[in-house]
């Protein structure tokens, strides 16, 4: 069933690790047909700074989680709500 919210993930590609966790996140959303935009913070302190301050972190790193203005979490989080089948909660679409 497809979700009617949008779920942004923030991102930047400047490590490996930065990378496989953007694609385990996409292809989770992706598997479950939950809308989302990505989001790429690389080129614009602007939407760097937006993304830590969402995250509530001065060092937050990518990729953070948020649908509309909520913060929803980071990577390990993210895991976790898909490991406990919570994933909905997490995403703030229940």
């Amino acid at each position: 069933m497809e979700q009617d919210l949008l779920s942004s993930i923030m991102q930047q590609f400047s490590s490996q690790h930065e990378l496989r966790s953007k694609s385990e996140v996409t292809r989770i959303l992706d598997g479950k047909n939950i809308k989302y935009e990505l989001v790429d913070i690389s080129q614009d302190n602007a939407l760097r700074e937006e993304m830590r301050a969402k995250a509530g972190n001065p060092k937050a790193i990518p990729p953070q989680i948020v649908n509309g203005d909520q913060y929803c979490g980071d990577y390990e989080l993210f895991v976790e709500a898909v490991e406990q089948n919570t994933l909905q909660e997490f995403l703030k679409l229940a």
